[in-house]
């Protein structure tokens, strides 16, 4: 609708008098298909992120969130202005944007959805933080340009303020597209802003605020918050422009491409007139509304290589000339990227392959082809029109072949040769420690897990209807009679919770006894809790064992990180000192390894659920059964990575159940591989900022450090 209603609007202004266009400082429409560099998405990544998609009208940037609220933003800088900042009295933004889907936990008031025009990343969050801050429940300072957001108080969509302003409020529609146009005026401080709806005409908000005397008065970015669960927020076309009789240079963009044929779109302002020459030297004169069916964006196909040129004149004012190089030769498909993701003894692998798009021009996706030839003849298979991030499992030597195609393009084919074979170094086995190997180790029993409440730990056993670690009890697969394997507390309405079950038994590993040579030996060759102060940003002084907490096993689930430090847990968020630090990552790694080594990591997430969930277990008691059940080896997350690679454990909700580290050829398990020419894993090892200087391990602010002849990075 956004174009349409472009369309619309102009052809109305054809009767109106435009003899100038706009200087344009800063302007993205998305046409070119990938997200632009001065995009940067905060939070998780692997849940929150910002793509290119499109509709009948155009493209446009979507960002989209699954987790709890997450923030991104798009900076394009003060630096635009320095070649107008002379004699610069006033200047226009301009932005459409849509809120597509609004966050789903209205009823827990977490509506903290914000769309602003900032003048400085300080004015992002009233903290003042920066990129990399989850951003809940926080607002934007009130020196930003302008702001429209979800007052975090209601639980509805109703009630947007307008410069977090009570009492101008308006009601989004999902789905709908609207405009905001700022006027600034640098000399009287103040900033106008007009309103709009694309399909409702009534629609229509104008209105200004001064800023304060110290605030900077020049745009410098867009900010987005999006509120806790499933909300998407859409943005296009933003423009930032000085009013007056001005030619801008064009903007010629790839937009089509097939085989050897290419569409380019070169845009141009209104009042402006387009020259171009093509690939075949044809010239040609276009004005604004002849450009096309979208006014301003001239369309061009061609299967001839060349230069086009392209310029725009203004009155008496003409542009630089732009040229955009075109090469009509088929683009062949790169080769994807692939990784080990598990392993087992001998040559069973399950390969993950991946293709990176955005370097491919338009972005297309891109579907794989595998066949596999194995060396036997039995254990052939091919698999067709897989999306990117394809699982491929091999049990056997042989050959397979990878066929990237995208409708346009031309094939691209890549092997793989399955011929190493892996035998067992460590098999470190968490989830099955007996109590009486923990209590040999120095651990000490704590009260078993079995709560009725959701908050922290509580949450393995809590909300026993949720059914954790759960095996089907019936007679047959299929049935759906759950009983779970570790007891829990369900709550009785009106009387005295119900026990059921021992609970998880709990045994600690007390922090006060944690010292360097402990953490290292406990479960060796496996550290644990080692260097996590380079996390914490806190001086060794801080606490003890180099921001260690304490060490946590479920019996029968895992080894568990608490989060906070102090042998009694004591967090209190209001208070300060050693026992109210969190910590949420711990870092771990196996010593002695090399690059040619695998560590595949076990893990049980989200509190145990979903941990081989819907088992069907064959016995005849249910105590039979369950015991059954927790000698299987569970878990919902694997994670492979380089021998001397580390990995991290998330607090609280999250349990590591078994570390196997596989090496190539035939070794015994426990039986140490090492090499002078391999970089052997040696966490206790020197650690050295860029100048070469050795620093306190123990104690490493952000920055990039060496350690063992490689860089890594502590943030």
């Amino acid at each position: 609708m956004r174009k349409i209603y472009l369309l619309c609007t102009a052809l109305m202004a054809m009767f109106a008098i435009n003899a100038h266009a706009d200087r344009i400082l800063y302007s993205e429409n998305y046409e070119s298909g990938s997200v632009p560099s001065t995009w940067t998405v905060n939070g998780n990544a692997q849940k929150t992120y910002a793509t290119i998609v499109g509709d009948k009208e155009g493209k446009y940037l979507s960002f989209v969130n699954t987790d709890n609220g997450r923030s991104a933003h798009c900076l394009w800088g003060e630096g635009i202005f320095d070649p107008a900042k002379d004699g610069l009295t006033e200047y226009n933004v301009s932005i459409d944007f849509q809120i597509q889907a609004f966050g789903n936990q209205l009823n827990n008031k977490q509506c903290n959805g914000t769309i602003a025009i900032f003048s400085s990343e300080a004015c992002e969050l009233t903290n003042g933080a920066k990129s990399g801050t989850y951003a809940n429940y926080t607002k934007l300072s009130p020196n930003c340009l302008f702001e429209v957001s979800q007052n975090s108080t209601l639980a509805a969509v109703t009630g947007w303020f307008i410069n977090n302003d009570s009492t101008v409020t308006f009601d989004p529609v999902a789905g709908d597209w609207y405009n905001v146009t700022l006027n600034v005026n640098i000399a009287t401080r103040e900033v106008s802003y007009e309103f709009t709806s694309f399909s409702d005409a009534e629609f229509s908000y104008k209105g200004s605020k001064i800023m304060a005397e110290d605030a900077n008065m020049y745009a410098t970015g867009l900010y987005i918050m999006n509120a806790r669960y499933q909300s998407v927020t859409n943005v296009d076309n933003i423009v930032v422009s000085i009013p007056g009789d001005y030619a801008n240079k064009p903007v010629i963009a790839m937009t089509g491409l097939n085989m050897s044929e290419r569409t380019y779109t070169i845009s141009f302002m209104q009042g402006e007139t387009l020259h171009f020459k093509g690939t075949d030297g044809t010239e040609k004169t276009v004005s604004y509304y002849d450009a096309g069916d979208v006014p301003g964006a001239y369309v061009y196909t061609t299967t001839t290589s060349g230069t086009i040129e392209a310029y725009t004149t203004a009155g008496t004012m003409t542009s630089e000339k732009v040229t955009a190089e075109v090469d009509c030769t088929p683009i062949v498909l790169p080769s994807p990227t692939y990784a080990i993701v598990s392993a087992s003894e001998g040559y069973a692998k399950t390969y993950q392959f991946s293709v990176d798009n955005t370097s491919i021009p338009l972005s297309p996706e891109v579907f794989m082809d595998f066949s596999f030839k194995s060396e036997s003849g039995a254990g052939d298979f091919t698999l067709n029109n897989q999306n990117n991030g394809a699982l491929v499992e091999l049990t056997e030597k042989g050959t397979l072949t990878v066929t990237t195609k995208a409708l346009g393009y031309a094939n691209g084919t890549t092997s793989i040769v399955n011929d190493q074979s892996f035998t067992i170094k460590h098999d470190i086995d968490f989830q099955h420690k007996t109590a009486d190997e923990l209590l040999g180790l120095g651990f000490t029993e704590v009260d078993a897990l079995q709560a009725t409440n959701t908050s922290g730990e509580s949450n393995w056993t809590g909300r026993g209807d949720a059914m954790r670690f759960k095996w089907v009890k019936g007679t047959e697969v299929g049935d759906t009679t759950f009983v779970q394997a570790f007891g829990h507390v369900q709550a009785v309405e009106g009387g005295d919770p119900i026990y059921v079950g021992d609970g998880i038994r709990r045994f600690k590993f007390m922090q006060s006894k944690l010292d360097s040579l402990t953490a290292h030996t406990l479960f060796a060759p496996v550290y644990t809790w080692w260097a996590a102060a380079g996390n914490s940003g806190l001086s060794q002084s801080d606490f003890d064992a180099a921001g260690t907490t304490n060490l946590k096993m479920y019996l029968n689930v895992g080894l568990c990180h608490s989060g906070v430090l102090g042998d009694d847990e004591s967090y209190d968020p209001a208070g300060v000192g050693y026992g109210n630090i969190r910590l949420n990552n711990t870092t771990l790694g196996v010593d002695g390894l090399t690059d040619d080594d695998f560590i595949v990591v076990s893990k049980i997430s989200n509190y145990g659920r979903g941990a081989t969930d819907n088992v069907f277990i064959e016995a005849a008691t249910e105590a039979e059964a369950t015991q059954k059940y927790i000698a299987m080896n569970r878990s919902n997350v694997s994670e492979v990575y380089k021998g001397t690679e580390t990995f991290q454990l998330f607090r609280v909700d999250t349990a590591l159940s078994r570390v196997l580290v596989l090496t190539p050829g035939t070794v015994g398990i426990d039986e140490i591989f090492t090499s002078d020419q391999k970089t052997i894993s040696d966490h206790n090892a020197p650690v050295y900022n860029l100048n070469g200087v050795q620093v306190n391990a123990k104690n490493l602010k952000a920055g990039v450090y060496v350690k063992q002849g490689k860089k890594f990075i502590v943030r």
